[in-house]
Order: C-alpha cells, then sequence, then structure tokens
C-alpha cells in the first residue's frame, strides 16, 4: 500500500508518476510515466493502522421460542433435548406442526424441564455485523465484562477469570474487581505459573496475548487478490482528508459526510479513464442530495455575511476589504459531519489549549467549528470554497 522510493512519486494525472531520467546527452530531465503493472497505485502515505484484524465466524448462544428452534434442530445447545427433537424429526417426516404439537401436549416439559423457550447456537456470520479478530496483549484493561465478551477462544476466557478471581476484593459487600493487580506483569508471571489449576489440571500454553475480536465497523478490506480480502485494517490518523458538502433539498440545508481515503483512492481509480469534466474528486452520496464541493486540509474557505448570502454577486473576490478577508478560514480537519478550520492568517497558536488550566487560545481542540467575526455562523454550513492559484490570487468560489 505504500511506496517510498524517492525517485517516484504520484502525480495528479490518472496513474501517471514524475520519474527523473537522463537523455542521450546525460542531462538529467523529468519525465511522466504512466503505471503499466499492478493494479494499485503507489501511495505515498499510510493509508492504515499496523494492526491487521482477521474476519472470524463465531459461535454465540442465544434463548428463542420452541418453535424457531425446530427450524434447526442441529444448532439446539441441550445434547439430549435436540437427540430427541431429530428422533421425532425422523418419526414425523419432518413435519414441524406435529412435532409441535407433540410437545404441546405435554405443555412444553420434557424431562421437567420447561422447553417453551430454548437455548440455541447461531454464528457471527449470520448476522448483519460482521466480526473481525487481531492478536493483543493482555493487560489491565481486561476486567470480567471485556474477558467475555470480546475473546474468541473460551478456554483462555475460564483461565482469565479463575485468575481474576483470585484478586478480588470485597468493600462493604461489594466485590471489586483489581485487573491492574491480575493482569500486571508480575500478575501474568503468577497466572501462567499456575496456568494448569487454572485450567481444571489440563495443560496450556502461557497467555500473554489472545485473540479478541470487535464489530467491523470502520475497518476496510486490505485488497481483493488472495487472502487480502480476509484482512480488515483500520485508517491510520490524519487519513480523513476529504470532507464533503452536499444540498439537501427536501431538508432546505446542507449535509455532510467525511470520506475515508481508501474510498476516494478507489474512486479515483474507477473514474481516471473518464474526461476530465467527468469526474468527481469524491465519490458521492446521491442519498446526501445535490454535491456541493470538497474540502481538504488547507483548503480556503470564505465565509459570506447574511447580505451576502442572500446576494452572492455583490463579493468581487478581485478587491476584498480588510473585513472580508478576515473572514477567509483554512479547513483544518474532518471527523464524521464534524469540520473545524481556522484563521487564514494564523501560522501557528500562541497558546495551545492546557487541559489542567482549560485556558487556550481557540478551546480543546485549537480549532474552531463557527466563525468569530460575524454572527458566529457555523463555517460548514455557510462557507464558499476558495479556489487560489500559487501566487494567492483567488481563481474562483464554489458556493
Amino acid at each position: 500500500m505504500s511506496f517510498k522510493q524517492n525517485l517516484r512519486v504520484i502525480n495528479k494525472t490518472a496513474n501517471k508518476f514524475e520519474h527523473w531520467t537522463f537523455d542521450d546527452n546525460g542531462n538529467k530531465e523529468k519525465k511522466f510515466i504512466k503505471q503499466e503493472k499492478g493494479d494499485s497505485w503507489a501511495i505515498r502515505k499510510s493509508m492504515h493502522k499496523d494492526t491487521v484484524s482477521g474476519s472470524v465466524n463465531l459461535r454465540f448462544k442465544k434463548t428463542v421460542f420452541l418453535t424457531a428452534a425446530l427450524d434447526c434442530p442441529e444448532m439446539i445447545v441441550d445434547k439430549p433435548f435436540k437427540k430427541k427433537v431429530i428422533e421425532l424429526q425422523k418419526q414425523y417426516g419432518n413435519d414441524k406442526k406435529l412435532l409441535l404439537k407433540f410437545f404441546n401436549s405435554r405443555d412444553n416439559v420434557w424431562e421437567k424441564k420447561d422447553i417453551s423457550k430454548v437455548e440455541v447456537y447461531y454464528f457471527s456470520n449470520d448476522t448483519n455485523e460482521k466480526l473481525v479478530a487481531s492478536r493483543v496483549n493482555v493487560d489491565e484493561s481486561f476486567n470480567s465484562d471485556r474477558i467475555k465478551k470480546s475473546i474468541t477462544d473460551s478456554g483462555i476466557i475460564k483461565i482469565l477469570l479463575n485468575h481474576l478471581v483470585k484478586y478480588n476484593k470485597e468493600v462493604e459487600g461489594k466485590t471489586i474487581e483489581q485487573p491492574e493487580l491480575a493482569f500486571s506483569p508480575d500478575g501474568i508471571d503468577e497466572m501462567n505459573k499456575n496456568i494448569i489449576s487454572l485450567n481444571d489440571c489440563k495443560f496450556h500454553n502461557p497467555i500473554t496475548k489472545v485473540r479478541t475480536y470487535e464489530i467491523q465497523g470502520n475497518k476496510f478490506i486490505v485488497g481483493n487478490k488472495y487472502n487480502n480480502k480476509e484482512k480488515f485494517v483500520e485508517a491510520a490518523k490524519g487519513t480523513n482528508l476529504f470532507f464533503a458538502i452536499y444540498w439537501n433539498e427536501e431538508k432546505n440545508k446542507r449535509e455532510f459526510e467525511t470520506i475515508p481515503l481508501n474510498e476516494v483512492i478507489e474512486h479515483k481509480k474507477q473514474v481516471a479513464k473518464l474526461p476530465k469534466d467527468e469526474r468527481t474528486p469524491v465519490p458521492v452520496n446521491i442519498e446526501k442530495g445535490r454535491f456541493l464541493f470538497s474540502l481538504s486540509p488547507i483548503d480556503l474557505v470564505y465565509v459570506p455575511t447574511i447580505e451576502e448570502q442572500e446576494n452572492p454577486n455583490i463579493v468581487n473576490f478581485n478587491t476584498l476589504n480588510k473585513d472580508q478577508i478576515n473572514r477567509i478560514y483554512k479547513m483544518v480537519s474532518s471527523t464524521a459531519s464534524e469540520c473545524h478550520f481556522i484563521k487564514n492568517q494564523i501560522a501557528s497558536l500562541i497558546k495551545n489549549y492546557d487541559s489542567k488550566s482549560k485556558v487556550g487560545e481557540f478551546g480543546s481542540l485549537n480549532k474552531l467549528e463557527t466563525s468569530i467575526d460575524i454572527d458566529n455562523f457555523r463555517i460548514k454550513e455557510v462557507c464558499w470554497k476558495l479556489q487560489v492559484d500559487r501566487l494567492g490570487n483567488i481563481i474562483k468560489a464554489i458556493k
């Protein structure tokens, strides 16, 4: 995904690269060379964090009504009852009504157990929430709740819980867990010394890392070939580079979204062969409304007054006055539907936010969502994007 060769850099044109070479006279010159080999583009930026997660299909338990359990008897948890249901299925020729009649005639009681509700297994891949897993170090964050709800191996869950219980203490009749002691370096050493007793006198290898799972969420696949389609990664910090702004006609207001870098790169590859005027800088989500423009860090925006919003033609960007120049902001970052800016004249802050004194030039984030000159506008809701040349001249304002 990353490419660090100093002689080759990505260019704005579709899958072309600037490459230093030498002519027949030995003079150094730069040429554009089209990428011919490979489907992936050379991206000179970290696209994801180092941790790679793998797709997993885990088995869980849930309680359902008897009628639902009879649809898949092989998934019933109670083995004797499952065996009985399968026998009755063969006897009644898979007739579910006869099976229900058999149990209803016995008041839904079998071997002195209430079977009106039955515990069954199900797999995570059968649900809409796909799971991914990765190996992590055992540390102080592993309390009983996290152990039960995130570790994939039931045997390791039992060992960790048995070890954690040893460090519990009673305070005013309440049991207080102490994972900071149980899973400190010394606590982990103690656990591995006694791991056989913690595992019901069965051998187990020492535990320092465990495989934990979580919902796939914003993680994306590494690639489409080989086993890369089963590998998931999380976007690296600082890769929220594209913030899209839409106009929703029904709601009569702007809609917003931050688009992940990997989606933008895939979109660039798909539209690379289209004519320049038919391409869009980011993938457009038509459900959000009519696409207006996208913002990236360092892009400049202009915050118009109410009068200028109603009459945009009164703004002449060739002759901006001091007040208007003060209403030009620089986009800094975005997260989800939030977008943060800073005034264009500011190179660095005089006073960063101090969490102890709670004092800072621009609040806890050291950046702004609202304008500070006029009417306290939310900048993203009214701003116009400015296209600027290399000399700082404003070429165009996108509204």
